[in-house]
């Protein structure tokens, strides 16, 4: 068996973590009840140091969360070389018209009626974002 040896990596700064953050839309949501790990993908929005979700009101997610709002968030790219950002916080799950109207507005750009978003039936999460660590390959053009 070959060995594979790692390349150098680059630790990004806060600008460069945020770029990524900014730039994709899907990543990964780690959760943790009882020493059992729960790691589930989500479509999601950044926004001034927050990360923004949509859950089902019911389902492990939203139990995980409920039980145990310390959270952690990956998001990665491989566009030209490869980034990876983390983020740890602290999750909330709101379901008002405000935080559904900040929600389309910071993952579409728009901006629903509030009839429209009065009908959904979703919690919105969202990641206070306390710390984020982020490397990326020395080819990555962030």
């Amino acid at each position: 068996m070959s060995e594979r040896k790692h390349g150098k990596t680059n630790v990004m700064t806060h600008d460069e973590m945020e770029r990524v953050l900014k730039k994709c839309s899907s990543g990964r949501l780690g959760l943790a009840f009882q020493n059992e790990p729960y790691v589930v993908p989500v479509s999601y929005g950044y926004d001034q140091g927050r990360i923004f979700f949509h859950s089902a009101k019911q389902g492990k997610k939203v139990d995980f969360i409920k039980r145990n709002s310390r959270v952690c968030f990956e998001v990665d790219e491989w566009e030209k070389g490869w980034a990876s950002v983390i983020c740890y916080g602290t999750a909330t799950l709101r379901e008002d018209i405000e935080a559904r109207r900040e929600f389309f507005r910071v993952l579409r750009g728009q901006e629903p009626s509030d009839e429209q978003l009065g009908k959904m039936a979703t919690y919105i999460g969202a990641i206070q974002i306390e710390e984020m660590t982020g490397k990326c390959s020395p080819d990555c053009s962030l």
